[in-house]
């Protein structure tokens, strides 16, 4: 699994203090987080992003698969 940068993080919400509002964090914590985010912080935004209806990268999104067949 690719890890997100903190750029494509603020990207997903719209910026960095609605990133911190959706984590529960400070927007101060977001500023301090490296610019390549690791696994855990990744797997908050995506989590996030997904709770809230918010478009992720793709290479985020499992595949779909059809189960009416």
């Amino acid at each position: 699994m690719m890890n997100l940068t903190k750029q494509q993080a603020m990207d997903i919400f719209g910026d960095g203090v609605r990133l911190a509002e959706a984590l529960g964090v400070t927007k101060g914590a977001i500023s301090q987080w490296p610019d390549r985010l690791d696994r855990k912080r990744t797997a908050m935004v995506i989590g996030a992003a997904v709770q809230r209806g918010k478009t992720v990268p793709e290479a985020f999104v499992a595949p779909h698969e059809d189960q009416s067949s």
